[in-house]
């Protein structure tokens, strides 16, 4: 009777151990980024396109692949936490086609959809492909700031209508301020710069990461005569974060509108390899999701361009995933 009495009390304790717990609930949902397709939704949010292009070959810049930038990046994105309660909208690409006789057409496409989505209250973020997607991305802020942001100027005998100042801040080792008649690798910049003066309209950039050996001497004096601002690799440092926060401060308080640019190859290629030029040094990703930061706190961010993904050569995705973090840093403020 006994052995009976405890081998009940031994299956007691073992039911006792082995009792499945209720599950306790997680404290948090990890959510991911959920991205729809973009058809004009009335909702504003972050706004997505692609743009297919690789002009980075003409002048031996960069390597044949960043066409497919976007791409790659699309497929990261949305298996990262999202960091903005607005809705992500995929808009798809732009790209060339048998009718276009040149990346003009591409262009003006990209001119077309960026305005109207700037117009509903959309934040457009542009994926590239070489540089040259900047260009229609500038086009579209400054003419919509126009629209959007009109100042007057007490004159006689009528107030005169002044253009919002739209400032490019580019991280970049390069100016991309290459002077050319037709568009090449290295001038997305002055293309715009072009715009600027036949609208009549001013034209304010900040070059952030410019590396000294990627660009000639006779690159730093044009960017001079243009009245361009930067700040050199070596300059972006944690060292030298108050002169960097001051010199940011100055560029923002002195326009209206933000054009966010960032060129991959501002990294270095240990943590960027996908990116269309092989540098030993650049700039560290903490120094430049700082710097974004403390961009994007400004509130005058209204358009972002990620350039120069070249997803052949970028190993086990790596610079996709840095790629897809700035974005997230970035709508983070939104």
């Amino acid at each position: 009777m006994k052995e009976r009495e405890d081998w009940r009390m031994l299956v007691d304790q073992l039911k006792k151990l082995f009792k499945n717990e209720p599950q306790k609930p997680m404290l948090y949902h990890r959510k991911h980024t959920l991205i729809s397709p973009y058809t004009q939704q009335n909702q504003p949010g972050i706004m997505l396109v692609g743009v297919i292009s690789d002009l980075s070959l003409d002048w031996g810049r960069g390597l044949q692949g960043a066409k497919e930038g976007p791409a790659s990046i699309r497929r990261i994105l949305p298996h990262t936490h999202a960091q903005t309660k607005l809705p992500f909208y995929d808009a798809g690409d732009i790209e060339q086609t048998n009718n276009d006789h040149s990346f003009a057409a591409v262009s003006q496409r990209q001119h077309q959809l960026l305005l109207r989505s700037l117009r509903d209250g959309h934040f457009p973020v542009v994926l590239g492909g070489g540089h040259e997607i900047s260009i229609a991305s500038y086009q579209a802020l400054s003419d919509f700031s126009v629209e959007a942001m009109p100042t007057f100027i007490e004159s006689e005998p009528l107030p005169v209508l002044v253009s919002p100042r739209v400032g490019v801040i580019n991280f970049d080792a390069h100016f991309e301020l290459r002077p050319s008649l037709s568009l090449r690798a290295g001038s997305a910049f002055h293309a715009a710069w072009c715009y600027s003066k036949e609208q009549q309209r001013s034209f304010d950039f900040l070059g952030l990461g410019i590396c000294d050996h990627a660009n000639s001497q006779a690159m730093f004096k044009l960017a001079e005569d243009l009245g361009c601002q930067w700040l050199l690799d070596n300059q972006m440092t944690t060292r030298n974060k108050k002169h960097v926060q001051a010199q940011l401060d100055s560029f923002i308080d002195s326009v209206d509108c933000i054009q966010l640019s960032v060129d991959l190859d501002v990294f270095s290629s240990s943590i960027a390899p996908g990116a269309n030029m092989t540098r030993m040094h650049g700039v560290s990703l903490s120094m430049v999701e700082w710097a974004i930061k403390h961009i994007m706190a400004s509130g005058k961010v209204k358009i972002v361009d990620i350039a120069e993904l070249n997803p052949e050569y970028d190993y086990d995705n790596q610079t996709a995933k840095l790629a897809t973090k700035l974005i997230q840093t970035i709508v983070h403020f939104v």
